[in-house]
């Protein structure tokens, strides 16, 4: 088969490798628009790559297709694949990644797996249209038997995920879904300057017209103009699927301390005294001016939703191809010998790993049923 790939990200190169190793006759090309492979990667994990978790998937997907493929293709498949790579992963708890602690190793290891395998790359060749097998670049054009779409969202676009390719596909007849950022801070409608750069362990609640939704623990990070922090970003990408409803979001500032507690407190001493008892000095400040119960506001500190930070600020994309425009095994119900893999599609998850399980996991389905 001649296959091409569009998308030099991790999924793409995945699932070129993969597919070469099983089928050494394959011609496999790799189109990149940008000047270099797997730019997108570095930056995950702070750089430090949380490449996949080994904890319960069932009910972090948006999808059941996503979990149908990584409950198979799962964190100990993945392990042998990337061991295979010789990136060796450890476990940080139930979060994984590479023991250097540094995805320029994940990426250096998929580059000299491209390079040995003869794998055909093209950077800086945009993918101009699609038809009768005839792929129409920049540069020219391509026969194909197959072709695998796996690019990205518009998600740190500097790394070149632009969104472009959905203009594209929607020419094509599909259905793309409402593109909106993800797991990324969000602006509220109240003042957080004093508060920029202190961190707290809490628990968050996200309402929706005034009914729970969502609700974990985990560290906020306060904002100049608003919230971020890992549990943060899980929320954002709820809001992320219905960004024109009204969301409040709630702060238990002392999650371990019980409103009565704190409250018999207050009973022996004042205000201030009870804030600088438990809270960051920047929280006691911003406490004293805010209107409202003390206990309140410590157990139950109310924000309002404003608007999501811009794709240059987020992890992942909500949305993307419609899972009604795909058949198993991941193929286009419009066109025959179309395939879509990773973030293309209208699949994510909430941080920890899982999107790039969704990457690698996808890649490695594909590459072995087609």
């Amino acid at each position: 088969m001649k296959i091409a790939v569009i998308g030099g990200g991790v999924s793409g190169l995945t699932f070129a490798i993969n597919r070469k190793r099983l089928h050494p006759e394959d011609e496999i090309y790799v189109f990149e628009h940008t000047d270099k492979l797997m730019k997108k990667i570095l930056a995950t994990g702070n750089g430090k790559c949380n490449i996949a978790n080994s904890g319960e998937i069932k009910s972090k997907y948006n999808s059941e297709i996503a979990y149908s493929i990584v409950d198979v293709y799962s964190y100990e498949h993945q392990k042998l694949f990337l061991d295979s790579l010789n990136v060796k992963t450890k476990l940080m708890g139930d979060l994984s990644y590479p023991v250097s602690e540094s995805a320029a190793t994940v990426r250096n290891a998929y580059l000299k797996a491209i390079e040995s395998l003869r794998i055909i790359v093209k950077l800086n060749e945009e993918l101009i249209d699609y038809s009768n097998k005839e792929l129409t670049t920049t540069s020219g054009k391509y026969q194909f038997d197959s072709l695998v779409f796996a690019f990205g969202g518009k998600s740190l676009p500097k790394s070149g995920s632009d969104g472009s390719l959905f203009s594209l596909l929607k020419k094509h007849g599909y259905k793309i879904n409402e593109l909106n950022p993800a797991l990324c801070p969000i602006y509220t409608k109240e003042k957080t300057k004093i508060l920029d750069g202190t961190r707290v362990k809490a628990e968050v609640t996200l309402l929706e017209n005034g009914k729970e939704i969502f609700k974990e623990a985990g560290e906020v990070l306060f904002k100049e103009r608003g919230l971020s922090g890992i549990v943060i970003f899980n929320a954002s990408r709820i809001i992320a699927r219905d960004i024109n409803k009204k969301y409040v979001i709630k702060i238990d500032l002392l999650p371990e301390f019980t409103a009565k507690s704190l409250t018999d407190y207050l009973n022996s001493h004042d205000k201030e005294t009870l804030l600088e008892s438990y809270l960051h000095p920047n929280l006691v400040k911003y406490l004293l001016d805010r209107d409202g119960d003390v206990i309140n506001n410590i157990k139950s500190l109310s924000f309002t939703f404003d608007k999501l930070y811009g794709f240059e600020n987020s992890q992942i994309t909500v949305g993307g191809v419609s899972l009604e425009e795909i058949k198993t095994p991941l193929m286009s119900k419009r066109e025959n010998n179309v395939f879509f893999i990773g973030e293309a599609l209208d699949i994510d998850a909430p941080c920890g790993g899982y999107n790039l399980m969704w990457a690698i996991g996808s890649a490695l389905y594909l590459s072995e049923v087609i």
